[in-house]
């Protein structure tokens, strides 16, 4: 009994709750199809109004002020364009002027100086580094580790990774040396 009471009470419960927002739905649905039909009047409308002349007058009218905006904007980009390439050209010839001008010979003189002191140092980096290198290999080979069972400092496994660390040293140095 007590069962079908509960059932009951969530009967009239739901009944309470779910009618009034289905019934709130259904106003929902009719005021959708009201707009709709309006739309569809509204459509039919505007259909009869473009088989007219005036339409049809408008709807020309419209093509030709499309037409014309689009060729304006067509000139336009055109007039920047070359605009852009008259400024162009300008910036170049500027540039060879001053390639050839006492000053820009100058500059690139000062340049091509400068390369080559780069390249003196970076060959007295590379130089300075086998240097190193050879110091360390023999200083490894000298040394000698306690008698523990651990590798000899000569063993590949260090000299190569030793050996790489120098000469990324020197590449370093190089990259450093000539950007100044």
């Amino acid at each position: 009994m007590k069962r079908i009471l509960y059932l009951v009470m969530a009967a009239l419960m739901s009944m309470v709750v779910i009618a009034p927002s289905v019934a709130a739905q259904g106003e929902n649905v009719q005021q959708v199809q009201e707009r709709l039909q309006q739309a569809q009047v509204k459509v039919q409308e505007a259909q009869q109004y473009m088989q007219t002349p005036e339409g049809q007058a408008a709807l020309e009218e419209a093509r030709a002020n499309l037409e014309e905006a689009l060729q304006a904007a067509r000139e336009g980009a055109q007039d920047r364009v070359q605009a852009a390439r008259e400024r162009a050209q300008d910036k170049v010839q500027e540039a060879q002027q001053y390639m050839q001008s006492p000053e820009g010979q100058a500059a690139l003189e000062e340049a091509r100086a400068s390369l080559e002191e780069a390249g003196q140092q970076l060959q007295k980096a590379r130089e300075g580094v086998q240097e190193k290198m050879q110091e360390v290999t023999s200083e490894m080979e000298r040394t000698a580790l306690v008698k523990s069972g651990g590798a000899a400092l000569s063993n590949p496994g260090l000299l190569l990774p030793a050996a790489a660390l120098l000469v990324g040293g020197g590449i370093l140095g190089y990259a450093v040396l000539r950007r100044r």
